[in-house]
């Protein structure tokens, strides 16, 4: 393995440094003894995965679960413990503030999320949320005094796992009247609980029905910052201990069902079949393909899901349903999953005799 070296951050992001914090002598130099204390952030990770439905090394933290308003009682008894000031909105965004010498200037703010898709891993988040209260304590106990207001934000529900919607509570704060309106009327989850009924039993939206308290005004932070785990090799196998981003890319999903004709596997032959769920198979493939053809080295498109109805072995499939992932960063990719015309959907993956349908999922 590489060893791991740095680079200079201007080569990646070509931003000038913040303004001075220092109230002392204006300049932009900062304490220079900053300890982190790594072996109790590492506790605290592990005692935060402990909140899981599956059992370790997995975790799994599912929006309003018993074991997400667990785990977000931690996280607000760690922001106390560090001298934050605590409050959450009607969703449950959590926010733990350190009020700065200047405290009218828009605030900088970091922070992530601790929701966990079935059978992750431990760190995805969870490092941008207790790494930045660590980082406070680091500043607090170097003597360090902020201009501007820090405030670590856990966001609510980073992940679609139950309500089919990624990035829920930033999109709020960011103003999504769209999406509060789709949360108060018609968001159901995989058991047909509605989302406000799921977020009053966890604690949320008790007194009010309107969702635009949790809109933050525009201004109201000079600058964002998150600390995130690399979910793939690139920066390991060169051997660079950290990256910063420059883009995000655009992620989108979709939901496929097939309806062919299902039928006894031994009894039906070959040339009289309508099997769905080789069409569902074509369409796998062809997203493979698409993505690989767009000449784009890192644009992805996965097939996460794929069920096969009645899913038996001496069955002919008859209603296969799957669902894409797509995260890409070139404009024309997008024509797969926001074409106006679905015909060409049709002639690329139909096999003859099936129908298939595609539901946009947010």
């Amino acid at each position: 393995m590489k060893t791991p070296r740095s680079r200079p951050w201007r080569i990646f992001s070509g931003y000038p440094l913040h303004e001075s914090n220092n109230p002392f002598d204006g300049s932009s130099s900062l304490p220079t003894s900053l300890s982190v204390d790594g072996d109790s952030l590492q506790r605290q990770i592990d005692e935060l995965s402990t909140f899981s439905d599956t059992p370790a090394p997995s975790v799994t933290r599912i929006l309003y679960s018993e074991k997400d308003v667990l785990a977000r009682r931690y996280i607000k008894n760690l922001m106390g413990l560090s001298g934050l000031s605590v409050r959450e909105d009607a969703v449950g965004n959590i926010f733990g503030r350190w009020d700065g010498y200047e405290p009218g200037l828009p605030a900088v703010a970091t922070g992530s999320h601790i929701d966990a898709i079935p059978y992750s891993g431990k760190y995805d988040g969870v490092v941008g949320v207790l790494g930045a209260i660590e980082a406070i304590n680091v500043l607090k106990r170097s003597g360090f005094r902020p201009k501007r207001s820090l405030e670590v934000i856990l966001f609510t529900s980073e992940e679609p796992t139950r309500f089919g919607i990624s990035c829920l509570g930033s999109r709020l704060l960011a103003g999504s009247v769209t999406l509060a309106e789709a949360l108060k009327k018609t968001t159901v989850d995989g058991q047909n609980i509605s989302f406000v009924d799921a977020a009053r039993l966890a604690g949320y939206m008790k007194d009010e029905d309107d969702l635009s308290s949790v809109f933050l005004n525009s201004g109201s932070y000079s600058a964002f910052l998150e600390l995130h785990i690399e979910q793939g090799p690139i920066l390991e196998a060169e051997g660079l201990s950290i990256g910063i981003v420059t883009a995000i890319a655009a992620p989108a999903s979709i939901k496929v069902d097939f309806e062919g004709n299902g039928g006894h596997a031994g009894a039906v032959l070959m040339p009289n079949r309508n099997d769905a769920g080789l069409a569902a198979a074509e369409l796998a493939l062809a997203v493979e393909k698409h993505v690989l053809d767009s000449g784009s080295i890192d644009t992805v498109g996965t097939v996460g899901i794929l069920e096969l109805h009645p899913g038996a072995i001496n069955s002919i499939p008859s209603k296969p349903h799957l669902e894409i992932g797509m995260i890409y960063r070139v404009q024309k990719l997008q024509s797969l999953l926001y074409a106006h015309n679905p015909d060409p959907c049709f002639h690329m993956w139909q096999i003859p005799g099936t129908l298939m349908r595609n539901e946009e999922m947010k």
